[in-house]
Formats: structure tokens, C-alpha cells, sequence
């Protein structure tokens, strides 16, 4: 008695496991090159309290990629020994090609898949195109437009020019104490954190997570495209249970990247903040001390010493002027100060509160 079996379609699916072994390989070298598996690269208190298992989620996902390439290494050689013993037989229906496939998930009947099976969309191409390079929402042109607006009356504050002209200072005389960085923000990222470095982790985190996404529809597809020429026989339904808990394993990796994602974009978030926040408490507190030693303590008094102008010598005059805006910037940044506050306070609260449930991928 002979089986029907196109050897020639098994052993396309073989070529197709190699390769998507070498895609997953592909993600491992991203893994490498965008998310550091040292702590030390998260320096800064709230972030060290924030991301405190970072090493431990790194480990992670480096030990799920490699298993997952693993695994498609495995697809790869019992598809190609399901063809060569079905050659060497000649189809007879007595081969046994179940011991090539083992049982991913003990604990449960899972429902094979055929060639009945409904294939699966692919959002792009392949699973690695997923892999484009990182991206920080922190460095997004159009926020850092909005934020310059709102940051405007800046200009008007002794304090702000103040810290430019230490800053110009230490980059001309020190350029390696801050690498090229904003002193101030230099210092105030030692207590907060890096947050650009962390933004591109959780985007890193949310692009390897559709990288997964992808990964399970395209051996879904695989495995139906196998089972057309290989329809029957207790080997198609074990290797059908096989690609069934195969899929089922990369797709529920999604869902902890994404989480990953948020949880490292919150940080970063909250690291931006903190800092932000520090930063116009100092340039608040300065400007109101100058405007309360020039006479003027509040907005409104700046405003009726506008309006006295004309009763004043002009030295009064551009001391006058110089008080109101000093004070108008005192507010501003009053203002600034709880709004960035808020987000940092906002984005910690995010950012402490998601947490990360890892599923394992099965050993081959």
C-alpha cells in the first residue's frame, strides 16, 4: 500500500523552515544591536527603580529568540528526513515519520493543522521587515516643534540664558565631560535616566513583537501549503499537531512585546519628565527671586509697571521692563513645572504598573 505524498512540496517546506530560521536569526542580531542586556546602560535612579529587571527581561527575550530559531532549525531537518524516507520507501504507508516531530505541548490536544486550514495575512512581506530601525517618540519632529513653542517665554528668562551661557562654556572648555550633551541635562539624566535610550529599547521591544506576529502566519502558511501535498497518514496529523502548537508558541509572543514596549516607552517617558520638570523648578525658582529683588513679585504687579513706563527715568524704565518679564517667566514656568510634572508622574505610574508575563517558547 502506498501513501500520497509530494515529497517535492515537503521539501519546499524544509527550504522555507532554513529560511525563516535565518530570519529568526536576523532578530537575535537586532536584539544585539538595539537593546543593551546590561543595566548599566539605564543609569539614573528613577530608572534603575523603573526598569530594576531589565537584565532579567533581556535574558528573556534572548533566550525566546534563540529557542525560536532552534525550533525552525528543527522544522527544518524532519521535513527534510519526512522526504527522504518517504523516497527511500517509495510511499510505503507503513513509514513512520512521527518521531521526527516532537510534541511541543504535552499538556494539551491540540488541533492539527491541513490543508483545510485558513491561511494567515501577513502585514508586510516577510516577518524580518519588521525589523526597521528603532524609533524614539521623545525625538518625533513635530513634538519637539510643539514643544519649543510652548517653551517660548524661555527667551525671556535670565535663568534659561544663564544656564545656555554655562553650558556654551563647559562644551568649549570640556567638550568630553558630556559627550556633546546639555550639561543640565546631563546631570539631571544621572538622576532620571537616559530616556532617548530607552524610548528606542521599547520601540526595539514593539518591532521584534511583529516580528513574532508575523513569524507565526507565515509557518501557518507554510504548514498548509506542506499538508497539500502531504493530506494524510498518522505522520500528516502528528506533524499537523506539531505546526499547530509550533504557531500557537510565536503567537503569544506579541502580546509581552507589546507590553515590553509600553513599559520601556512609559520610562522613558517618565525619565523625560523628571527631568524637564527639574529643569523649569530651577529657571521658576531663579527667575521669581530676580523679580522679587527688582520690586516686582507677581504677574499683575509687572503689568501695572508696564503701564507706569512713562513716569519713570530710563533706567527704571529697563529695570521695570526686565522685572515683568522675569515674572511673566516665573509663571510660565510655574506652569511648566506641574505639566511636566504630571507627565512624569503619569508615565511612572504607567510604567511601574505593566507588568511583564513572559510565555515561554518550547525546547525543540
Amino acid at each position: 500500500m502506498t501513501i500520497q505524498v509530494d515529497t517535492s512540496i515537503v521539501r519546499g517546506g524544509a527550504d522555507a523552515s532554513g529560511e525563516l530560521a535565518s530570519q529568526v536569526n536576523g532578530a537575535l542580531a537586532y536584539f544585539d544591536g538595539h537593546i543593551d542586556t546590561s543595566q548599566s546602560w539605564v543609569t539614573g535612579a528613577l530608572m534603575d527603580w523603573l526598569l530594576a529587571e531589565h537584565s532579567t527581561f533581556a535574558s528573556n527575550v534572548e533566550s525566546g529568540i534563540k529557542r525560536s530559531k532552534t525550533l525552525m532549525v528543527a522544522t527544518q531537518g524532519a521535513l527534510e528526513g519526512v522526504a527522504q524516507r518517504f523516497d527511500d520507501t517509495e510511499y510505503d504507508a507503513q513509514v513512520d515519520v512521527r518521531d521526527l516531530f516532537s510534541d511541543l505541548d504535552p499538556t494539551a490536544a491540540t488541533t492539527p493543522i491541513t490543508s483545510s486550514t485558513a491561511r494567515q495575512g501577513l502585514t508586510l512581506d516577510s516577518p524580518v521587515a519588521a525589523l526597521v530601525e528603532p524609533e524614539s517618540s521623545l525625538s518625533d519632529p513635530a513634538f519637539e516643534v510643539v514643544w519649543n513653542i510652548l517653551n517660548w517665554p524661555d527667551y525671556l528668562s535670565l535663568s534659561y540664558w544663564g544656564r545656555q551661557l554655562i553650558n556654551a562654556a563647559v562644551q568649549l572648555i570640556r567638550p568630553d565631560l558630556t559627550g556633546g550633551q546639555d550639561l543640565f541635562e546631563f546631570l539631571a539624566q544621572k538622576l532620571s535616566g537616559d530616556w532617548d535610550k530607552v524610548a528606542l529599547a521599547g520601540s526595539a521591544f514593539g518591532h521584534v513583537g511583529q516580528f513574532f506576529e508575523d513569524l507565526a502566519a507565515t509557518v501557518q502558511n507554510l504548514a498548509v501549503d506542506l499538508f497539500a501535498g502531504w493530506p494524510s497518514g498518522n505522520g500528516a496529523d502528528r506533524a499537523g499537531e506539531y505546526f499547530a502548537e509550533l504557531v500557537a508558541a510565536f503567537a503569544a509572543q506579541p502580546e509581552v512585546y507589546g507590553d515590553l514596549k509600553t513599559k520601556y516607552t512609559d520610562a522613558a517617558w517618565a525619565a523625560w519628565g523628571a527631568c524637564q520638570a527639574m529643569l523649569s523648578a530651577i529657571d521658576t525658582l531663579v527667575d521669581a527671586v530676580i523679580a522679587a529683588v527688582m520690586g516686582v513679585e507677581s504677574v499683575a504687579e509687572a503689568i501695572a509697571a508696564i503701564f507706569t513706563l512713562g513716569g519713570m527715568a530710563p533706567a527704571a524704565a529697563v529695570s521695570a521692563v526686565i522685572a515683568a518679564a522675569e515674572a511673566f517667566s516665573s509663571a510660565w514656568g510655574a506652569m511648566m513645572t506641574a505639566t511636566t510634572a504630571a507627565i512624569a508622574a503619569g508615565a511612572t505610574l504607567g510604567a511601574a504598573t505593566t507588568t511583564i508575563e513572559f510565555v515561554p517558547i518550547p525546547e525543540a
